[in-house]
């Protein structure tokens, strides 16, 4: 399925793989469920209390909202599956030329606390931001023209 925005995303889906963080995110990836259909939540909120409308439709329609914790292997899967196999998975799954279509701009990883101020105040666009370890910064000003 192709990328779309919330208000864009089909609905009646089995699955949903939610990504922003946000009380809003969440509660429309329930909204774009299918009966017992499945949210998979990989955001963190650290500290953050979430509201969420879990009347009516969550319990009639049989939701579920599933956590993802990516630091470890599920203790079902470790009998077949090790760290060190779920981190060449995922090297693999980057190699995969799609993601390059979602890679807004790199930046070096010291200029990483003003790329994540910029992103947060909604200056720096972008679906993606690579952040390369062991690039000195770019001696030009850190946004350039078409960022602002």
């Amino acid at each position: 399925m192709a990328f779309a925005t919330p208000d864009d995303a089909p609905t009646d889906l089995d699955l949903v793989v939610h990504t922003s963080a946000t009380a809003a995110g969440l509660q429309r990836s329930l909204e774009l469920l299918a009966p017992e259909g499945r949210v998979v939540e990989l955001s963190w909120y650290g500290d953050n209390e979430v509201d969420l409308k879990l009347g009516g439709a969550f319990h009639h329609r049989r939701l579920t909202i599933r956590s993802s914790q990516v630091g470890t292997v599920a203790a079902a899967r470790r009998g077949s599956r090790s760290t060190t196999d779920r981190l060449a998975l995922a090297l693999r799954l980057l190699r995969d030329p799609a993601f390059e279509a979602i890679i807004t701009d790199t930046w070096p990883f010291d200029e990483l606390p003003t790329v994540i101020e910029n992103l947060a105040g909604g200056q720096l666009p972008g679906i993606c931001h690579l952040i390369e370890y062991g690039r000195a910064a770019d001696p030009e000003p850190y946004l350039q023209e078409e960022h602002r």
